[in-house]
């Protein structure tokens, strides 16, 4: 083969694994979040800790690796969460992972922003942010935003929806 040769063959390979890597993105299906419950896990003398169980579902028919996962959580539209998970969570294939979302609050935060749920047998919650997922497709992310109720007399919860992101 020619110098000439070589090249037009490394453009060409060059070229399809750009187009190929462009359309990657397009190939995995959005893991989706939702909160299933929300638990009393600590108290002390200054405050509590609350425990968010959030699923995260892989609908694709190959694991995913989720590399880094943001979160904002409000209940009744208070704030009442936010952070980052730093450690990788492997999702296989077609399956949901629960994550627990430590909270730790002091009784002063609890009674403004959590006061109108005791009592409550219901709550509305949203969870946003993002996930930054490992695939064989390289590194993808994807915002989320989900609503729903959580009965929090069985803690299950209802009519959760997925709220377009773009």
């Amino acid at each position: 083969m020619t110098l000439s040769s070589h090249r037009k063959t490394f453009f060409i390979l060059l070229t399809a694994s750009l187009l190929l890597s462009g359309c990657m993105g397009r190939m995995i299906t959005r893991p989706t979040v939702a909160i299933e419950e929300i638990r009393l896990t600590g108290l002390s003398l200054t405050g509590a800790t609350l425990t968010f169980l959030v699923e995260l579902e892989n609908p694709n028919g190959f694991g995913v690796t989720v590399t880094a996962f943001t979160y904002a959580v409000y209940l009744n539209d208070r704030p009442v969460a936010n952070g980052e998970t730093a450690e990788p969570i492997p999702i296989k294939r077609r399956s949901i992972t629960p994550v627990s979302l430590p909270l730790k609050t002091t009784f002063q935060d609890l009674e403004k922003g959590l006061k109108p749920l005791i009592g409550s047998d219901t709550v509305d919650y949203r969870i946003e942010g993002s996930l930054a997922v490992r695939s064989f497709f390289g590194r993808l992310e994807f915002p989320y935003n989900r609503t729903g109720t959580i009965d929090l007399k069985h803690q299950r919860p209802r009519s959760p929806k997925t709220d377009p992101v773009s």
